[in-house]
């Protein structure tokens, strides 16, 4: 299988992350969160992606708990998909996540090899202006160097509460 057509498989699974809660029918559910981001990832370079914040139990209008998150992004130079848990402290305080990431290269990536996987964990904190920094180790694909890199990110997130 040529290497478009596995990006172009990837790319279909992330939009299908994306795009999943708008075509679940009723009403959203308390803790239900849809963010919209735009940002700047090592090594996918700038990106585009969404989201999902799904209520954990003890997220109380976001004001407080946890919430478990599943989204992803497309970049210029690769795309990422991630899980985790996002802690919210309070509706004035920082929120921080931790999330499982993998990460797909192509063309250009800043810092890792082209065309491999990448594998790894990453901490953020913000909720609108995010930041963050992690640690992946490659799975797969050719190798220009070290197999492990470190991985940072600053973007911004829209939330928009799902229809």
């Amino acid at each position: 299988m040529s290497m478009e057509l596995i990006s172009l498989d990837i790319l279909a699974r992330v939009a299908t992350i994306v795009i999943l809660p708008f075509l679940s029918p009723g009403k959203p559910g308390p803790g239900q969160l849809l963010l919209l981001h735009a940002s700047y990832v090592q090594p996918v370079r700038s990106s585009v992606g969404g989201t999902l914040l799904l209520s954990h139990g003890d997220v109380k209008g976001f004001e407080g708990g946890r919430s478990i998150i599943v989204g992803g992004s497309v970049g210029q130079s690769g795309l990422q998909v991630h899980g985790g848990m996002q802690v919210f402290g309070g509706p004035a305080q920082p929120v921080g996540d931790f999330r499982a990431v993998v990460t797909r290269t192509w063309d250009s990536p800043r810092g890792a090899s082209t065309n491999s996987t990448y594998v790894g964990g990453e901490v953020g904190v913000g909720l609108l202006a995010r930041l963050s920094v992690g640690y992946a180790k490659r799975i797969s694909g050719p190798s220009r160097g070290d197999d492990h890199i470190l991985t940072w990110g600053v973007g911004v997130q829209i939330p928009v509460w799902r229809h």
